[in-house]
C-alpha cells in the first residue's frame, strides 16, 4: 500500500491535470463580428466578417469563418464550394499533380531506398470578389527536390513581422476545405495566374498583364490588377 502523502499526492496531481485540460478546452464562442479582410463586393451588398473561436489542448486555436451578405451568417466554405468547383478539371489537376522523386533528396528519408513524391506547382487560389463571384490563381512551377514556398514573401516561416502583419491585412485563409483557398485583396503574382467566375458574363482565362496592370471587367464595373514585387493588389471600380 502506498503511504498517505503520496496517496494524496496522487490524487492531487490527477485533479489539477484533469482541471488544466479541461480548461485549456474553451469551447466555441459563438458566431461573431471581427475585423479582417474580406472579398471585394459591390455597395449594395457589403460583406460583414465573422468568426466563431475556441482553443483546445490537442489542437490549439480554431476558427470557423463566416461572411454575412444581408441574408445571415454562411460558412465561407459553404460560400465558395461552386467558385472553387469553377476551375476547369484539367487545369486543377494539373496545378495539384505529383512527382516521383528518390527519398535521398530529403533529409529524413535519406536512407530509404525508394521514391516519394512532391507537388509540382505552389498553387495559391484567392477569392477576390463576391456578387460577382470571382476567384485568381497563381501558379509556381517548382524544382526538383525541398524548396521553399513559391514566392518566398508569401512564406510565413521566412517573413518578418511587419510583412507577416501586411498579409494578414489583405488575406483571410477559409478554413474547412479540402484544397488551401483564401479570400482578400491580394494575390500572389506569378507568370501563370487566372481567373474564374461563377457568372458567365466575366470572362475566365488566364490573365495577361499590359504594363503591370490588368483587367477583369464584371457585369457592372471592374477589377483592377496592380502588379509590384510580388504581389498582385485588387480593387474595384
Amino acid at each position: 500500500m502506498l503511504p498517505k502523502t503520496t496517496c494524496l499526492f496522487a490524487i492531487l496531481f490527477t485533479t489539477l491535470v484533469t482541471l488544466s485540460l479541461t480548461g485549456c478546452d474553451s469551447g466555441w464562442s459563438g458566431v461573431h463580428k471581427e475585423a479582417g479582410p474580406v472579398p471585394l463586393s459591390s455597395p449594395d451588398k457589403p460583406i460583414v466578417r465573422l468568426v466563431d473561436k475556441r482553443t483546445s489542448f490537442e489542437i490549439g486555436e480554431q476558427t470557423r469563418l463566416f461572411w454575412d451578405e444581408g441574408k445571415g451568417a454562411t460558412l465561407a466554405g459553404d460560400r465558395v464550394k461552386s467558385l472553387y468547383e469553377s476551375i476547369p478539371k484539367e487545369l486543377h489537376d494539373r496545378l495539384y499533380s505529383t512527382r516521383d522523386v528518390p527519398n535521398n533528396l530529403y533529409p529524413p528519408l535519406r536512407n530509404t531506398p525508394g521514391t516519394t513524391y512532391e507537388y509540382i506547382y505552389d498553387t495559391w487560389i484567392i477569392v477576390v470578389s463576391l456578387n460577382p463571384d470571382v476567384l485568381i490563381v497563381s501558379a509556381y512551377k517548382t524544382p526538383v527536390g525541398p524548396h521553399d514556398k513559391q514566392p518566398r514573401s508569401w512564406n510565413s516561416l521566412l517573413i518578418d513581422k511587419a510583412r507577416y502583419g501586411y498579409l494578414k491585412g489583405h488575406v483571410d485563409h477559409i478554413p474547412e476545405v479540402r484544397w488551401p483557398i483564401d479570400a482578400g485583396t491580394l494575390v500572389p503574382w506569378s507568370d501563370e495566374m487566372y481567373v474564374f467566375s461563377t457568372d458567365s458574363r466575366v470572362k475566365s482565362g488566364r490573365l495577361t498583364f499590359e504594363g503591370n496592370r490588368a483587367e477583369v471587367l464584371l457585369p457592372v464595373g471592374k477589377l483592377l490588377l496592380v502588379h509590384h514585387k510580388d504581389d498582385v493588389d485588387v480593387s474595384r471600380e
